[in-house]
């Protein structure tokens, strides 16, 4: 018996049809009719998979290319402007600025080029005018979005955002529109935003553009600047250190995707800092040197010699009444049983941080970090070391996944809480009459589920 297989393949759609068997219609890019018998029918549905499978490669791969990365903010000074901008077309891309502030209104623009085959360009912007409102276009357009206030030069407000773990799902993106009612000064992103688990640049650079793309996402970030640091799914892997093969991979689309103040020092790491308002936080990298380097007494490193000579620095040099230690890895080792990637585990240099803090006298530090998929607070016993408790926020997941086996005992709970779609608001006041900072866990539906002021230190 002779039978007919007709085979269409095309976007969104492949039909095979067997004869006196109903098939759709449909306009394919490709077609093939075999007519003969049984057994050869076998080897031609064989030859249609394969083709199948090889347009839909091709397809993928042509997808990621295309790839359109929406603008992002990102360090925002009183007089300067960091922007991320897609400027993966032939063309060179035209930034315009508009000072809403100024009668007549003052326009000028940059013109922006690819480099390094890069789909992306962060381009700083400078000598812009203090507490002065701007919007700004590209390419000649628009969006009620694409504005930003610059900071005023006496700086004593500030409200930010802390998330962690997020996903391009509806419920990361109730998050995000609750950060945008909160009329948030910043967002630190403190890892696993996105998930991604692997060092190939294409994936990677893939992966960040398939998340900015979340229209809630994108709105929030478009005025709203954004800082960063990477955990272990973006960095490249699960639970991993800076032995990860292909780490530099990983550091390159991040320098691409997030328009940070810088990354890290050397070509090594991605660690940074900036002040809003009277809060200066410090973000860490608890990956590229995890692991890395040893020390005299044979004990691995978590920050390397080089992140903790720049934080000491750093934190010596800083005139902010309030500091934020920030990175995706919790400080503490009460979590999910097997887990190493903590800062309990690595006891030498939690003990090294301490040091840093007693020696330099640094005053008003605050820990916060993310990764377990729960939301707790915890007093750190440090007041006979430094003079004073540090207090531990963690934040995570902004997703809906969470692990209730990191609700491991801490002697210094004061908070803990497996919520999802939830997140950290920092709001501090540093003026001649109000002297306030504020940490509160909170959630999408705008719920307070735990606050914490602190009294001065």
């Amino acid at each position: 018996m002779l039978v007919s297989l007709e085979l269409f393949f095309r976007d969104g759609c492949t039909h095979t049809s067997v004869s006196n068997i109903r098939k759709e219609t449909c306009t394919p890019i490709g077609h093939l009719n075999w007519h003969s018998d049984a057994k050869s029918l076998v080897l031609a549905y064989t030859l249609h998979m394969h083709i199948l499978t090889l347009y839909f490669v091709m397809h993928t791969s042509l997808a990621s290319t295309q790839i359109v990365q929406v603008p992002m903010l990102g360090d925002l000074t009183d007089t300067s402007v960091k922007i991320l901008v897609d400027t993966s077309g032939v063309q060179p891309v035209t930034v315009t600025f508009q000072n809403l502030d100024a009668l007549p209104i003052e326009t000028k623009s940059t013109v922006l080029h690819a480099t390094n085959g890069s789909p992306s360009t962060i381009a700083q912007f400078n000598t812009l005018a203090p507490n002065t409102s701007y919007q700004y276009s590209i390419d000649g357009t628009h969006k009620n979005a694409w504005h930003f206030k610059t900071r005023p030069v006496n700086d004593t407000k500030t409200r930010i955002a802390f998330g962690s773990c997020a996903n391009e799902k509806e419920g990361s993106s109730t998050v995000w529109n609750r950060m945008n009612e909160s009329d948030i000064d910043a967002l630190v992103l403190l890892g696993d935003t996105p998930y991604i688990d692997t060092t190939d640049l294409a994936v990677q650079r893939r992966r960040y553009g398939e998340f900015a793309e979340v229209p809630a996402f994108a709105k929030l970030v478009a005025h709203t600047p954004v800082y960063s640091t990477w955990d272990d799914h973006d960095f490249g892997r699960n639970d991993t250190d800076g032995n990860l093969e292909g780490k530099a991979n990983s550091r390159q689309a991040f320098s691409e995707y997030r328009p940070n103040p810088s990354v890290g020092e050397n070509e090594q790491g991605i660690y940074t800092k900036f002040k809003s308002g009277p809060v200066e936080v410090f973000l860490l990298d608890a990956r590229w040197f995890a692991r890395t380097e040893i020390s005299k007494n044979g004990i691995p490193t978590l920050l390397g010699k080089q992140q903790w000579e720049w934080l000491e620095k750093s934190l010596k040099d800083s005139t902010a009444p309030y500091k934020i230690l920030a990175c995706g890895m919790i400080f503490n080792g009460a979590t999910r049983p097997g887990k190493t990637d903590h800062w309990g585990d690595y006891p030498a240099e939690y003990f090294r941080l301490l040091s840093i803090l007693k020696r330099n006298a640094i005053r008003g530090v605050s820990l916060v970090s993310g990764d377990i998929h729960w939301s707790r607070v915890i007093k750190h016993d440090t007041k006979s070391k430094i003079g004073y408790d540090l207090v531990e926020f963690i934040t995570s997941p902004i997703h809906e996944k969470l692990i209730p086996l990191a609700n491991a005992k801490h002697e210094g709970d004061l908070f803990s809480v497996g919520e999802i779609n939830s997140f950290l608001l920092v709001e501090a006041t540093h003026n001649d009459e109000v002297k306030s900072l504020q940490m509160t866990i909170t959630n999408a539906a705008g719920e307070t589920l735990f606050t914490y002021t602190f009294s001065d230190q």
